[in-house]
């Protein structure tokens, strides 16, 4: 669904988002927008719970246009201000990631997104509610992927791009157990022992693992993609099939599709989302449908 709005614009700035990146493009970010002659308001976040804080903040003070400036991680403080409300989020991608712009077709060239504070139009897409509180927007995941997750938050520090993701993937191929796993999608119950478990409201994360190739962020349903135990030699060649999503076609692989989850497992396991740790197991998952107002080409 499309609108239009007049705008009345603030935009929050995560300066740590990409090793630094949302500081560093924040001079020549303001003057894109001047020399449009933008109206605009712009604030640096201090953390990630001042960031959540800004969104809110400045729906209170008129503003009907909140502008994420930052990663994936950082688009998924705003949303817990701006979900199921009336109000639309716009991006300025500037993380190690940004999938979750890039899966609305959102490039990641300034010109662009300040172009489409202008232009942009509005569309309504789901999120995910984990356990009636915290939102993901993009993908998350449990097993293998979400200790990949850890790992390349760690070294977005100091490695930039894909293979903030990509090295954490071949060392983890080494090391991890898979662990046992049930799901309940809708009413019919799946289980047994998975490398990983990959829950997607979009196509990818990672910086383009299309790990949920049939994703779209308004069908109100959540791709689930369920991996079995494999080999090293097997995950090594599997890995480079997820940036086309042609991984699905392999018979360790298992797609799902369904409006809620339920994740059980043997062990606690972490859950992480957009990028960020949110939960461990047990957890449900449940789809709201076009909860989000969001600027698109």
């Amino acid at each position: 669904m499309l609108e239009e709005v007049p705008r009345k614009i603030k935009i929050v700035v995560n300066p740590n988002s990409g090793g630094g990146k949302g500081r560093k493009i924040f001079p020549l970010l303001r003057q894109k927008l001047l020399d449009r002659k933008v109206s605009f308001h712009l604030q640096f976040a201090e953390s990630a719970e001042h960031l959540t804080h800004l969104c809110r903040q400045a729906l209170g003070e008129g503003y009907n246009f909140i502008i994420s400036c930052g990663g994936d991680g950082s688009h998924h403080r705003a949303l817990k201000a701006l979900v199921g409300s009336r109000f639309v989020m716009g991006f300025i991608p500037a993380g190690t990631g940004n999938d979750f712009p890039a899966n609305l077709g959102i490039p990641e060239d300034l010109d662009s997104a300040c172009d489409l504070l202008l232009k942009g139009k509005i569309r309504r897409i789901d999120v995910i509610q984990v356990n009636n509180g915290e939102y993901v927007a993009g993908v998350g995941g449990i097993g293998f992927d979400s200790e990949v997750n850890a790992m390349a938050n760690r070294l977005s520090r100091f490695v930039g791009g894909r293979a903030a993701y990509v090295l954490p993937v071949l060392l983890k191929t080494l090391t991890y157990q898979p662990k046992e796993v049930s799901l309940r999608l809708n009413d019919e119950r799946t289980q047994g022992k998975a490398l990983m478990v990959a829950f997607g409201n979009i196509k990818s994360y990672g910086k383009g693992m299309q790990i949920t190739p049939l994703a779209e962020p308004d069908d109100g349903l959540l791709d689930v993609c369920w991996v079995d135990p494999v080999k090293a030699f097997r995950l090594y060649r599997f890995f480079p099939t997820v940036f086309k999503g042609e991984h699905i076609d392999m018979p360790e692989v298992h797609y799902f599709r369904a409006s809620s989850v339920e994740v059980e497992t043997s062990v606690p396991m972490d859950f992480y989302g957009d990028g960020e740790y949110i939960c461990k197991t047990p957890f449900t998952l449940r789809v709201l449908p076009q909860a989000l107002r969001v600027l698109v080409p």
